[in-house]
């Protein structure tokens, strides 16, 4: 009876080891295919990132880019130019950066001879390279923060909508600023945006 058995036992045993090496198989390529959709997901993640888009758009603000945007597409979330823009100092194709800045110039600033600010604003690269983005401005090019109007205070890095209106508000809560460290008074404004745009502003 045994002697008998032994075929459908053996066979038993085959078919148990088929099926362990199929359900592993199985089971690995279901891992392999978590672990793809995992990386997957981490690179989308780590391919988002945000621009300040200021100057001459409909709508300024700060925007979600991925991998490969270029600026023309920074100009297209802020809903296109605003009618007195000017992009003829501007590499439209220029990829976009993480925590970059595009200022987009109106053709009065562009006719006075504007220039950029610091290494953030886009510019095209010869404007750039011969200004070398860190020369020191003037007292007459700074921006005066007692008068400066809305569209002036977003030329600075860092200073976006709200923090442009909170200085102007400021100003006509408190009065005008007895000195460019005051700035720091006002809401969001702190010591290290102060030390960055320090060089560009004046009273």
């Amino acid at each position: 009876m045994i002697e008998k058995s032994k075929p459908y036992l053996i066979l038993s045993v085959i078919v148990i080891f088929i099926f362990l090496i199929f359900f592993s198989y199985i089971k690995s390529n279901e891992y392999e295919e978590e672990m793809y959709f995992a990386e997957e997901t981490t690179t989308t993640i780590q391919k988002n990132f945000y621009v300040d888009v200021k100057g001459a758009v409909n709508k300024p603000g700060v925007y979600e880019f991925k991998n490969g945007d270029r600026v023309i597409t920074a100009i297209e979330k802020a809903e296109g130019l605003s009618k007195n823009a000017d992009t003829s100092n501007i590499n439209l194709s220029k990829r976009l950066t993480s925590e970059m800045v595009v200022y987009i110039y109106t053709a009065s600033e562009i006719k006075k001879g504007a220039k950029p600010i610091n290494c953030d604003t886009l510019c095209s690269c010869e404007v750039i390279e011969v200004n070398n983005c860190y020369e020191k401005l003037d007292e007459k090019s700074k921006i005066n923060i007692n008068t400066a109007s809305l569209e002036d205070l977003l030329k600075l890095s860092g200073i976006g909508q709200s923090k442009a209106e909170a200085i102007i508000k400021y100003r006509n809560d408190e009065g005008l600023f007895n000195s460019i460290e005051d700035i720091v008074n006002v809401t969001g404004i702190g010591e290290k945006l102060f030390e960055s745009i320090r060089e560009y502003i004046t009273i």
